[in-house]
């Protein structure tokens, strides 16, 4: 696979805007939430911080990054491609990195695409990868989101309880609507090539989620995001910051859906909003979740960084 030089079109005018948009909102709420927090005491806990409890936190955020690869592999296998274990990582780790470097979200995704087609997978394969990849993270996410519900509704308000499940609820029924749009009668005027070409791909993606390879992948996705949790509860140990195992579990899924929306550069400033938001139910000084929030997000880019390297390695390999 060659490592073709990832270059991005010149910038319109609307794709500028929503840029200085993401950028307003990290640096408002990161500017917000810094304004209040005690530096003193944040950096005396970093500075005292259990390196055993930060290495398990670190290791265990790394894991999740070769979990991901699995899913990339599990989401290229159910749009029948194949590419070996190392392959996957390789790639999900040279995403995750350019994810890191370029503005928006999807940068990672673009790349990691790219270089899968560029691999020898075919374009149509790659695209609805691509997307059962998102959709294998978003379910995975809401299958620990109701797994700490429970817990949740038994010690929070009501109207915040129930928020983030009403509103996944209704993400789910947007998105049952969009997989049946391949069915919808449309009018003869409108079945033109384009719009052929997209119910084509909706009942592709429609066989791909119910394979076995998407289960895997959904069970894959589901420890990506347990090992966050698990990442945050290790990290709250190294801090010395009384968080307990529950309250993570009911918090934890909400601030990674929150940090997804495409509304901040790659989730910061939404995250520690988040973290501050969701901890304060349960009594978490804001300086304190503010702490597990940068601590998530740290590592998110050092994990990020081998994917540089990575990269280069895929130079002249070959697809199997």
């Amino acid at each position: 696979m060659p490592a073709e030089a990832v270059t991005m079109p010149a910038g319109r005018p609307g794709g500028r805007l929503m840029l200085l948009a993401k950028l307003a909102v990290t640096l408002v709420v990161l500017g917000v939430l810094g304004a209040k927090a005690d530096w003193p005491a944040l950096l005396a806990r970093v500075a005292g911080a259990d390196p055993v409890w930060l290495a398990a936190g670190f290791t265990v955020k790394l894991f999740a990054v070769v979990c991901a690869g699995e899913r990339w592999r599990d989401a290229l296998r159910a749009a029948g491609e194949r590419v070996s274990h190392g392959l996957a990582m390789r790639l999900m780790f040279t995403g995750l990195f350019f994810g890191q470097v370029l503005p928006g979200a999807l940068g990672g995704d673009v790349v990691r695409g790219w270089l899968t087609y560029r691999g020898g997978a075919s374009s149509t394969a790659v695209m609805l990868a691509l997307v059962l990849d998102r959709l294998l993270a978003l379910v995975g996410c809401v299958a620990l989101l109701f797994l700490g519900l429970p817990h949740l509704v038994a010690t929070a308000p009501p109207s915040i309880a129930w928020a983030g499940p009403v509103a996944v609820v209704l993400l789910a029924i947007a998105m049952v609507v969009g997989l049946q749009a391949d069915r919808i009668p449309l009018p003869g005027v409108l079945l033109r090539p384009p719009v052929r070409a997209v119910q084509a791909q909706v009942t592709r993606l429609r066989a791909a989620l119910v394979s076995r390879a998407a289960l895997a992948g959904l069970l894959h996705s589901a420890a990506v995001h347990a090992c966050t949790v698990f990442a945050v509860i290790a990290y709250a140990h190294a801090l010395g910051i009384p968080l307990r195992v529950l309250d993570a579990l009911a918090v934890v899924p909400m601030t990674i859906f929150a940090a997804a929306l495409p509304i901040s550069l790659n989730g910061w400033g939404v995250r520690e909003g988040a973290f501050v938001a969701g901890f304060a139910l349960y009594g978490l000084d804001a300086t304190d979740a503010l702490a597990l929030s940068l601590m998530i997000g740290l590592s998110v880019t050092l994990s990020s960084l081998p994917g540089g390297l990575l990269w280069l390695s895929l130079k002249g390999s070959a697809r199997p």
